[in-house]
């Protein structure tokens, strides 16, 4: 099987190339990094042009890794944050209508479509209503793909993704701790610690994506890709700083980061009608992740 990674140097996509090319798929990666390698395309991000990817070669799977992913961010560049999280997919989907119509599409959505939820756990007919202009972008690309199925029958799905963490990511939560206990005995951290989120380790979200291929009907629907595991910032907190051995104290000052929701919560039950079930709990992969930070 031919798998194309968009977005193979970020995290999701570097982790996504490492998985499935040891899993003996043949991989194949394209972003906007230059560099020499076989099976690599380098993507102009001043002029994108994503035919040449699919005129080249045919694949049975796209998995696009690629965007914007950072709430706050979002605010100040719009522009940006939809170019490449809306703007890009429906470029990328053109091209596979114009010469690989029969590859599937994955379209890596997020949970941040969801905004504050109504109910936990949230489960995919839950209202949407994103809290940043993130949020509303990633579900312009779930209309999008949709879009490209209902009038086209290109074969799509985007799976809104929780809090995914693991090596290689070099932002978010932990690694935002593991710089500040470098630095400092007293650690400040935004909100109460009583906000919660759903976290998934990369390597159990690249196996719900390897179950999606493998068994999933590709109809232009959304699927939720999390642990089903709802944790506390203070107990993800408090777990990270005992395995990383640091000695001072953290402080949460309360002061609400603007764009972050305040529960989060997944109904996986779509997942798991897949055959996904989760391997690593958070303690494990947050080892895991140290060991990384520490190479």
């Amino acid at each position: 099987m031919k798998i194309l990674i968009i977005g193979s140097e970020g995290f999701i996509g570097s982790n996504a190339f490492r998985y499935f090319s040891h899993a003996g798929y043949e991989v194949y990666s394209a972003d906007l990094v230059i560099k020499q390698m076989e099976k690599y395309t380098t993507i102009n991000p001043d002029l994108s042009d994503f035919s040449k990817l699919f005129h080249q070669q045919a694949y049975d799977v796209c998995l696009n890794a690629s965007g914007a992913a950072n709430v706050q961010i979002s605010f100040s560049h719009t522009l940006v944050d939809y170019t490449l999280n809306t703007t890009n997919v429906y470029m990328i989907l053109d091209a596979i209508r114009k010469y690989n119509p029969n590859c599937k599409y994955i379209n890596i959505s997020s949970a941040a479509v969801y905004g504050n939820p109504q109910y936990l756990p949230i489960d995919e007919n839950h209202p949407i209503k994103p809290l940043s202009p993130y949020g509303w972008h990633k579900y312009y690309s779930e209309l999008i793909c949709k879009e490209f199925y209902e009038m086209f029958n290109i074969p799509t799905i985007s799976i809104r993704v929780f809090s995914a963490y693991g090596p290689g990511l070099r932002k978010q939560l932990f690694w935002d701790l593991y710089q500040k206990a470098l630095n400092s005995n007293v650690i400040k951290l935004f909100g109460t610690g009583n906000e919660t989120r759903d976290f998934i380790y990369i390597d159990d979200l690249l196996f719900a994506i390897e179950r999606i291929i493998k068994t999933a009907d590709f109809q232009g629907q959304v699927i939720n890709v999390a642990s089903g595991q709802e944790t506390s910032i203070k107990n993800a907190v408090t777990t990270f700083l005992y395995l990383f051995g640091f000695k001072g104290k953290y402080i949460f000052t309360g002061q609400e980061k603007v764009g972050d929701p305040v529960r989060w919560q997944a109904n996986i039950g779509k997942l798991k009608n897949l055959g996904f079930n989760i391997h690593i709990s958070l303690e494990e992969g947050l080892k895991k992740y140290i060991e990384w930070i520490r190479e």
